[in-house]
């Protein structure tokens, strides 16, 4: 085997200065254009919706924020196999590339068991509000029984992704997402006289079928004879101590995603009480902030393959540096997106709410408002998750778990209770909460990676 060092430098992810900003992005860049696809994917459906009628609009919000609360669960789980493929990468042990991601291919073919009966039954239970039952049931019902795809994809795309070759993910998520656009636009209203419109279930089938088309591609790429030969693609043996590994690393992130989701799954709920004021302000704001999570879950991402690597060359030192450019990505995008959110944001609105002419002042106010929250949000969130990346490379997933779990539920889903709920707060008031939640996050994050206890946490 190579050294350490001389493994990592002929294995050089990019060919610029390792940890730097240049690094960062070409190896985050595909992620943020794949990521913003799928981000794209959510937006646009809100947006056909929208012209299909405000209540689909917020029947999808509050259902597809329970289904992502159930998604992550898996996603999370099975993307902790990028931190295993990275640290093999970065050691030089390229044969052992696909043991880890087949010891997710399982967990996410097992998923079926889990999500399809819930997908299929639990719906009634679950939405309870007369005007938007229908739809909200509907929407969840289709979506959840093909949750397990995502989680498919998901785990074939960590091989790619912990070895920093994402441009392959890239084109396949754009592929797919395309696709999901064009099904929207023909399920959703139809096509006279041959397809009928199906409104909100024609959305959510637009979307499961392109999650499996783009399941389907990469299995095929992964499983492609060169990779089996170069990395051990077809050892497709369920290995107990690897599985329970990345079960050990992946279920903590998957514990505190998941959470963070029922804590948006709750304020939807709280939000739909108050009347459609209040929920479509929060339905509006967060379907905005859909264009820009695909940087932060991109930077993450990046920030995770290039440590993970980083670590399995023995240069965790480099880490720091790694963070330091983050930060300079986040401050560069904090000023460019003041613009869009905060000077100028009436023309996100109209694609929303067509007659946004007809809002009240105080209604338009407010909309303006959260949309300067939802921008303060955007930079700790996104730190927030910068951090998590590093965190997550180094296995210290434990610790995301208790800060991830609790910080939305205490420092968002209760001040939102209390201030907005019960004692009458205005409808932007929950994203400044909400910011504040995200700056908490941010704070409490740097301190753990200060303190570097993490090191302790890396896999040997």
């Amino acid at each position: 085997m190579l050294p350490p060092a001389l493994s990592m430098r002929q294995n050089g992810l990019t060919p610029y200065p390792p940890g730097s900003l240049r690094e960062l992005w070409q190896i985050s860049f595909p992620l943020i254009i794949s990521l913003m696809s799928s981000s794209l994917m959510l937006f646009l459906d809100r947006l056909f919706l929208a012209h299909d009628s405000l209540t689909a609009l917020n029947a999808s919000a509050h259902a597809g924020a329970l289904v992502q609360f159930l998604q992550f669960w898996a996603l999370a789980t099975v993307s902790i196999a990028e931190v295993f493929v990275g640290r093999y990468n970065g050691a030089g042990r390229q044969e052992k590339l696909g043991q880890p991601i087949w010891q997710m291919i399982w967990f996410s073919l097992g998923s079926f068991l889990f999500y399809v009966p819930i997908g299929l039954w639990a719906g009634p239970y679950l939405f309870l509000n007369e005007a938007y039952q229908a739809q909200e049931i509907a929407f969840f019902q289709i979506l959840t029984c093909f949750i397990p795809f995502s989680a498919l994809s998901a785990a074939v795309a960590a091989f790619y992704i912990g070895q920093g070759k994402v441009k392959f993910v890239t084109s396949m998520m754009l592929l797919a997402n395309g696709l999901n656009v064009l099904l929207d636009a023909v399920l959703i209203f139809g096509v006279s006289p041959w397809i009928p419109p199906m409104g909100i279930a024609g959305a959510a089938w637009g979307t499961g079928i392109a999650q499996v088309c783009q399941a389907t591609i990469l299995l095929i790429a992964f499983l492609w004879p060169t990779n089996q030969q170069r990395y051990g693609t077809g050892r497709w043996q369920l290995s107990k101590r690897l599985f329970r590994s990345c079960l050990y690393i992946g279920f903590p992130n998957a514990v505190a995603h998941s959470l963070e989701i029922l804590a948006w799954v709750l304020i939807f709920d709280l939000m739909a009480q108050l009347g459609s004021d209040y929920m479509t302000v929060v339905t509006v704001s967060q379907s905005i902030l859909f264009l820009f999570t695909f940087m932060t879950e991109g930077i993450s991402k990046g920030a995770t393959a290039i440590a993970s690597n980083f670590m399995g060359s023995q240069q965790s030192h480099l880490v720091w540096k790694l963070l330091i450019s983050g930060v300079k990505f986040y401050v560069g995008m904090f000023f460019l997106l003041g613009g869009l959110l905060v000077w100028h944001p009436d023309p996100l609105f109209q694609w929303f709410l067509p007659e946004v002419h007809l809002l009240s002042s105080a209604t338009h106010e407010t909309l303006r408002a959260a949309c300067f929250w939802v921008w303060i949000f955007f930079f700790f969130d996104g730190i927030s998750w910068l951090l998590i990346g590093l965190l997550t490379a180094a296995g210290d997933t434990r610790f995301v778990m208790k800060v991830g779990g609790a910080g939305p539920l205490l420092l968002a889903l209760l001040p939102v209770y209390f201030f907005v709920f019960k004692w009458g707060g205005s409808p932007h008031t929950t994203w400044m909460l909400i910011a504040f939640y995200a700056l908490a996050s941010a704070l409490i994050y740097f301190w753990r990676f200060r303190s570097e206890k993490w090191k302790a946490a890396v896999l040997a």
